[in-house]
């Protein structure tokens, strides 16, 4: 199983935690949970006691009790995030709240060492103040789109998003998609199977999407058009047959142009972009999972021919097929048992 690029000669890959005085301890603890220490009567069954990622914890001050009233114990210096592989910034209580210039400083450099960085929730409001969104694609909580659109006029807003991947920035919506974008970043280093067990040990959906729509209400701050939920999961169902537009509209009773116009609103992207997106993923996991053909898998993908599937997957993954598949070819035995042994 591959492991998670690490720097410096390091044998775990460093995540840096930040915490600022208004952290929100749930998302702290979804990163100490998903990436750092295994609960022990869970690692007694499965034979998975380690972790390849390392979470340090880290702030301005050597202590820091949250507003919920957790204490985290003492907290790294800000120096940390300079040597890091992936610097992590939580929920934050008031995002429109002033951080000071050390703290910002400190992430934009961490940023130039070449760090991934990563918020979740109200967290991408850090980010943005240290100018690291500008002329990127984000996500935050749909709640405070409006605001994020006044602070951060460079960055370009995805609020229906649960989660956004630009390159070496991630960001998250609410708060429960802090654990759709961890399981996306355990996808992304490890590969689909590695996180799809891991939301089976979670209990949680493997994986969500990033161009699911939040669930958001109209009566708050929002687009009244509901998400498409039933139509996205019949597609999903049906993606190694032909599907246009003139199917999918009668399928959700609409005009092609409505349905169009609708799937933007829910999802963020056109409506072939998510469909080859979907259909790439479902190739990631039969070549991580199957022994099938290339060609095969083209077809149960529904890209028809090993060319389209060559021609999407280099779009969205940036390798072939056959590279991809020696890079993250899962081991056959069942779920439990991979992750035992890839560490």
């Amino acid at each position: 199983m591959k492991r998670p690029a690490t720097s410096r000669g390091r044998d775990k890959h460093v995540i840096a935690l930040l915490v600022v005085p208004d952290a929100v301890a749930f998302e702290v603890a979804v990163v100490q949970q998903i990436f750092g220490r295994r609960i022990e009567s869970i690692a007694a069954i499965t034979g998975y006691r380690d972790s390849p990622y390392e979470v340090v914890l880290c702030g301005e001050k050597r202590r820091q009790v949250l507003p919920s009233g957790a204490d985290l114990g003492e907290l790294a210096p800000l120096e940390t995030m300079l040597t890091a592989d992936t610097v992590m910034v939580p929920g934050v209580e008031d995002p429109l709240a002033p951080r000071s210039a050390v703290l910002l400083e400190a992430l934009r450099d961490a940023h130039a060492a070449g760090a991934r960085m990563v918020s979740y929730c109200g967290g991408a409001f850090v980010l943005g103040r240290a100018g690291l969104l500008d002329g990127r694609r984000a996500t935050t909580h749909w709640l405070f789109s409006a605001e994020f659109r006044a602070e951060f006029p460079l960055a370009r807003l995805e609020a229906e998003n649960l989660y956004v991947d630009d390159g070496l920035i991630h960001t998250s919506g609410g708060l429960f998609s802090a654990t759709d974008l961890a399981l996306h970043l355990l996808a992304l280093d490890l590969g689909q199977a590695y996180a799809n067990d891991a939301g089976r040990l979670l209990v949680t959906a493997p994986r969500r999407p990033g161009g699911q729509a939040q669930f958001i209400k109209s009566s708050l701050r929002a687009d009244d058009q509901p998400p498409l939920d039933s139509l996205l999961h019949w597609i999903r169902e049906h993606l190694d047959e032909p599907l246009t537009l003139a199917r999918l509209a009668a399928y959700e009773h609409v005009s092609e142009r409505s349905l169009v116009r609708k799937f933007r609103q829910a999802t963020g992207m056109s409506v072939f972009d998510w469909i080859s997106t979907e259909r790439v993923s479902r190739a990631k996991l039969l070549l991580e999972t199957t022994g099938h053909p290339v060609a095969e898998i083209a077809a149960m993908a529904g890209f028809g021919s090993s060319e389209t599937l060559r021609r999407n997957f280099e779009k969205h993954a940036g390798t072939t097929p056959a590279a991809y598949r020696a890079t993250f070819r899962a081991d056959s035995a069942g779920s439990v048992g991979r992750l035992a042994r890839s560490v």
